[in-house]
């Protein structure tokens, strides 16, 4: 079961709040899972909401991304603590996140946003770590946004706990985004002639086409920053393709590339 954020964002941050202040008891956590999954058989419920990991205008409070994510997520995974749970994150490069994050919030200027923070020293790998070390108890998986089109199906499986060769209906949606009309359609022709394709194989065609078929308009983004500049863009995105391969290396986490 896949729930809207808004259909149970009010009842879990009512109860987040009560928890920092007092006990809930196990009848409202159940309570709880029961308003969202209402009279439904569920054998897997899925919630998702970028607020999870703290709020916006507050990211790069501390100096870092997300410096409560491990308590944030520690604080959600207790009132979910009767049931077995599974945290999934996807991560974008600090150098196009960061702009995207500051513009989609009003309640602070660039210089309160950033905080003095060092944006050539931003690390999901630290982001990941909190989380870990506040919820021992729960697989995590990882992916980077970046990847996503050509990683989605794989994302959706996991996501969904499903490890058959089972299709999603929609699953170049995202990859349609980014590629041309003509290069979507000549893709999914070649795809559905060649069914015996195994899922590394089609990723590597996607990504074939992908290279040829791109979207200019989709795959760029223009960052007006005080004090940004091609050469600063660079550098950040040096240091998220190094904290990549850190995670890359984590033993402790699921990591889709």
């Amino acid at each position: 079961m896949i729930r809207r954020p808004g259909t149970y964002k009010k009842d879990v941050g009512r109860l987040l709040e009560k928890q920092t202040k007092e006990y809930v008891t196990d009848e409202e956590r159940e309570a709880l899972l029961a308003r969202i999954i209402k009279k439904q058989k569920v054998s897997r419920l899925i919630l998702t909401d970028p607020s999870f990991l703290g709020v916006p205008a507050w990211m790069l409070n501390g100096g870092r991304i997300y410096q409560n994510a491990g308590r944030n997520t520690g604080e959600l995974r207790e009132l979910f603590r009767q049931n077995r749970c599974e945290l999934f994150l996807g991560i974008r490069n600090p150098a196009t996140f960061v702009p995207a994050v500051f513009q989609s919030q009003t309640q602070k200027t660039w210089e309160e946003f950033t905080g003095g923070a060092d944006l050539l020293n931003l690390r999901w790998s630290q982001v990941v770590k909190d989380i870990l070390a506040d919820n021992p108890d729960c697989p995590i998986t990882v992916w980077c946004n970046e990847d996503t089109p050509l990683i989605w199906p794989k994302v959706l499986k996991k996501v969904a706990g499903i490890t058959s060769t089972f299709r999603f209906a929609g699953e170049h949606d995202i990859l349609q985004k980014v590629m041309s009309e003509q290069g979507m359609q000549r893709l999914e022709n070649y795809l559905a002639e060649r069914p015996e394709l195994t899922e590394a194989q089609r990723v590597q065609v996607q990504s074939l086409f992908l290279k040829y078929f791109h979207s200019e308009e989709a795959v760029e983004e223009e960052i007006d920053l005080p004090g940004w500049s091609q050469h600063f863009v660079d550098d950040m995105t040096d240091v998220y393709l190094d904290d990549i391969a850190i995670l890359e290396r984590m033993p402790e986490i699921t990591f889709i590339s």
